[in-house]
């Protein structure tokens, strides 16, 4: 199922155009063809038998098995292009030895089960790919280009030259590196450098292409196309590491070759005493690992769909595989671990004639009208404690500077506050009555809730945690004090990218949990990559396996459950069915079944161990 893993990445190459990091048409054609047949192949077998069992031409069980042998090849070639064995030489050489003996119910049979296997792992990858596609088209396609004249203009990104004057509006992602043609711009910096708290720069700052407008329309001139922008250069390293995955061994894959061995042991046998190539047939039906094609997909479509109920998609059955496995997890620290904007920490009144409450009033009133992030923390605090703040007027923003305007008759204003009174690992921000200061408001980062407790319960568990997060070493030891984890501070997306594959160079099976662009790298180049999706980020999300839809950092203790519960069950399915297949061989081995016989014993066996997978997506018991 790698190919319906890929069709997210392939999605996102194309929209970011051929110039910026390549795009394959016709291998991307040859992949939906294949993931396509996984359909088409079982709903023919079942139509193939409803007319053999009205018109009772035996012909159409024929055809059945052509069908099921035409998908072992198909799929048998891709696997060996990828440098992996097929797993199908059972299903194989029955559907081949019931046609050269003439029992063609049998090998059709086997065909549809095999048929079948296949198209449900590759619903429940197309199930994933569409609840994510809508993630990745959030991102801006087109940049506002101002042409002569003063007339604006809708430009695809890879059309963009440089030298262009673009304008990034409030709230928008910085499409193309470039120089800060306007006064001052006030952007976030946390997708490429994980630093929560907004920076103000002037004209001709250099801006990178990641960051986010946090304060009003400015203009910026293109200093490079799409394919050199800081963007693009992330998405390649995404690209990059895709192209160069380790080999993952399935549940599956592994009981695979010791039943095989056994198999054909029994069968060899078989046909070594008896001669009888009936007999030999009776064991391969009852042989063909059934178990092993449909138990262990049921059991993890399951657990992706109890997942997709708690917000948590997966995008392939495999990464569910891949999770139960994970012994180290890298966590960005902004926005992922940390709520990833700041938040009012503390206030230090420096008037005792005023209170906490008469001032949190007075900076309410003024920052009710400012467009700056640090605002809305003020608000939301005002609002929190019932606070009704009195109207101010003639307010006035400058940005880079303050806010100031007239409350209850004085003038009001709220600047940066000196050096001396800011806290370690944060910014503070000074109110005043005139040239009379009042109080300090101080603001930072704060773990999300429940973020303490599941680093704990990953420590507890055995699981190695680590923090990569580009902010300053001594405001990430501040913020995880007394936590079991490793912290790697002051982390490009290059270092991020180093640091995970050094892990696995190891043998550690690795996780990344991260929501930034600058996650990106270690989101793809992580054995399984997670991403919170509330970010407008599409090329984190395009990276990622698990997309956790919304910011509770509970999911993820979820998601590892849901793993290794999902892994559990497959492989009682799996060595389950695989043990009364044994018992079957044998019995038809001493001709006590005969293939058709074989079959319906087969078919039970597949029941039991469908019906046992099936609680995968029940809710467990408590």
């Amino acid at each position: 199922m790698g190919m319906m893993r890929d069709s997210i990445r392939n999605r996102d190459i194309r929209q970011y155009g051929k110039g910026c990091i390549g795009y394959d048409i016709l291998s991307l054609k040859l992949m939906r063809y294949l993931n396509s047949t996984y359909l088409v192949f079982p709903s023919a077998i079942i139509l193939l038998f409803v007319g053999a069992l009205i018109s009772s031409l035996s012909d159409l069980y024929l055809i059945a098995i052509a069908i099921g042998i035409v998908q072992i090849l198909i799929i048998a070639y891709r696997e060996v292009r990828a440098g992996n064995n097929s797993l199908d030489y059972i299903a194989f050489l029955a559907m081949v030895l019931a046609v050269f003996t003439h029992e063609y119910l049998a090998g059709a049979v086997i065909a549809f089960m095999y048929t079948g296997g296949e198209a449900l792992e590759a619903y429940a990858s197309r199930r994933a790919e569409a609840s994510l596609s809508s993630l990745l088209a959030r991102i801006p396609k087109t940049a506002l280009v101002k042409r002569e004249g003063g007339a604006f203009e809708e430009v695809l990104l890879p059309s963009v030259p440089a030298g262009a004057t673009v304008i990034v509006r409030g709230g928008e992602l910085v499409p193309l590196d470039g120089l800060l043609a306007s006064p001052q711009a006030v952007l976030s910096l946390a997708n490429l450098t994980g630093e929560p708290l907004p920076e103000t720069v002037a004209e001709g700052a250099v801006i990178k292409s990641g960051s986010v407008n946090k304060g009003a329309a400015f203009d910026l001139i293109v200093s490079g196309t799409l394919a050199t922008s800081t963007y693009a250069k992330i998405v390649d390293l995404v690209k990059n590491a895709r192209n160069n995955e380790a080999p993952f061994v399935r549940l599956a894959q592994k009981a695979n070759l010791p039943f095989t061995f056994l198999t054909l042991l029994i069968s060899g046998g078989t046909y070594l005493l008896t001669g009888d190539p009936i007999r030999v047939l009776a064991v391969l039906v009852i042989a063909t690992p059934c178990p092993l094609i449909i138990a262990a997909p049921v059991a993890f479509i399951g657990g992706l769909a109890r997942a997709a109920g708690r917000n948590i998609i997966v995008k392939t059955p495999a990464v569910l595989e891949t999770v139960a496995k994970v012994k180290t997890v890298f966590f960005d620290k902004t926005g992922t671990l940390t709520l990833g904007e700041p938040q009012l920490t503390g206030i230090t009144l420096i008037d005792a004639g005023v209170s906490e409450a008469q001032a949190i009033s007075l900076a309410a009133a003024l920052e009710f009208h400012s467009i700056h992030p640090l605002a809305r923390a003020i608000i939301a605090t005002a609002r929190d404690r019932n606070e009704t703040p009195a109207p101010a007027t003639e307010a006035k923003e400058t940005i880079g500077v303050g806010i100031s305007g007239t409350v209850n008759g004085y003038v009001i204003s709220i600047r940066q506050a000196p050096e001396e009174q800011h806290r370690e690992g944060g910014i503070s921000l000074l109110l005043s009555r005139g040239e009379h200061p009042l109080a300090t408001f101080h603001f930072a980062d704060v773990l999300k809730e429940n973020a303490k407790k599941l680093l704990e319960e990953l420590a507890r568990s055995g699981i190695r945690v680590a923090v990569l997060t580009g902010d300053r070493k001594e405001n990430a030891e501040k913020i995880f004090d007394g936590l079991a984890l490793t912290i790697y501070a002051d982390c490009t997306p290059e270092e991020k990218y180093r640091l995970v594959d050094e892990a696995r160079t190891r043998g550690e099976m690795v996780a990344m949990v991260g929501d930034g662009l600058n996650d990106a790298p270690a989101l793809a180049k992580a054995d399984v990559g997670i991403v919170f999706s509330g970010t407008e980020n599409s090329a984190s999300i395009e990276a990622a396996d698990v997309a956790i839809l919304g910011h509770d950092v509970a999911s993820i203790h979820e998601l590892f459950a849901l793993s290794r519960r999902s892994v559990r069950i497959a492989n009682e399915s799996v060595y389950a069915g695989i043990g009364l297949s044994t018992v079957g061989m044998l019995a038809a081995a001493f001709g006590f079944i005969v293939p058709v016989e074989g079959a319906v014993l087969q078919e039970g066996i597949d029941v039991t161990v469908i019906v046992n997978a099936l609680r995968a997506a029940l809710k467990p018991r408590a």
